[in-house]
């Protein structure tokens, strides 16, 4: 059965130029990086990649760019974010599954209209899979433009279609993915938690690992989490909690201060900028994350620095 890997699937920043055109060296760089710091997978063409202010091409230069760099090194996956009938969407996966990446994903809000039925959703998803034979697909409940989770029964049946192959949780329930996790059972589907303050217990409970933001700016320590997340140790916890802050810390001005963290704690030059959210990072606030950088790295990065395959 092909599965992807568990551990960190960071969901890419998109790296600009100081005109906002896109800067593909600088995602060649932070490809390379993600994968030598442990990145199990990677998320392209994201929320946190700015999708929908990309335009279209912008999408599929960015999903096919990352593959390519990647070449064969870690999964790459990218969001189909098209609307309209379920055509559409399919045209639209096809051309993103053309790029060459391991699974293009959908966006549950975007499948059918705010008011549908889960049957109208479910139905329209058929349609999709009968469209893109032999296309792997996944599953991203991404907040904007609403954020729609799916019910228990949905999740059985993507599961049991045989085509789904990644799930990012964004629940923030750990109740709500135990469930998940019991209809996923030994499918092709993996459960990946976007929530860094719960990944211990839901790795505990089966969940494969971490797409979210603390894996884009420290996937080693991440990757050292999800190996040793059954450990009964007290770094374990720990290193959670502080995971948890960092993350928190980036929140305000993200996807900027994300950039600007890496800027301060990495090897890669980030500018930070975003069309998402284009407020300017001053002294003022970048002095809190310079901060948060100086701590992290106090942490026993040889041991961090761990690309284990569980």
């Amino acid at each position: 059965m092909n599965r992807l890997p568990a551990g960190p699937w960071p969901v890419m920043l998109t790296p600009y130029r100081d005109d906002l055109g896109l800067d593909f060296d600088g995602l060649d760089a932070y490809t390379d990086w993600l994968i030598e710091l442990g990145a199990a997978g990677l998320f392209a063409v994201s929320l946190s990649s700015e999708m929908y202010d990309l335009s279209p091409d912008e999408q599929l230069a960015v999903a096919a760019r990352v593959r390519t760099r990647a070449d064969g090194r870690a999964p790459v996956i990218a969001s189909a974010t098209a609307t309209g009938d379920w055509r559409a969407q399919a045209d639209r996966i096809a051309e993103i599954a053309a790029t060459g990446v391991d699974a293009v994903v959908l966006i549950t809000s975007l499948v059918v209209a705010p008011d549908a039925t889960e049957n109208a959703w479910i139905d329209t998803v058929e349609r999709i899979l009968d469209a893109v034979p032999g296309v792997d697909l996944g599953i991203y409940e991404c907040p904007l433009p609403f954020k729609r989770l799916l019910p228990v029964h949905t999740v059985r049946w993507l599961a049991q279609t045989g085509r789904f192959t990644f799930y990012k949780d964004t629940s923030h329930s750990l109740e709500t993915m135990t469930e998940r996790l019991n209809v996923i059972g030994d499918t092709r589907m993996r459960l990946y938690n976007a929530a860094i303050g719960s990944l211990v217990p839901s790795i505990r409970a089966g969940a494969a690992g971490l797409s979210g933001y603390a894996a884009n700016v420290y996937p080693d320590l991440v990757a050292w989490l999800c190996h040793h997340a059954d450990d009964h140790d007290a770094d374990v916890l720990r290193l959670q909690h502080l995971l948890t802050v960092a993350e928190h810390c980036i929140n305000l001005r993200y996807p900027a201060s994300a950039k600007y963290l890496l800027d301060a704690a990495s090897r890669l030059t980030w500018r930070a900028r975003s069309r998402w959210k284009p407020e300017h990072i001053g002294a003022h606030e970048g002095e809190p994350l310079r901060q948060l950088a100086e701590l992290m790295a106090e942490i026993d990065m040889g041991r961090a620095r761990l690309h284990p395959a569980r």
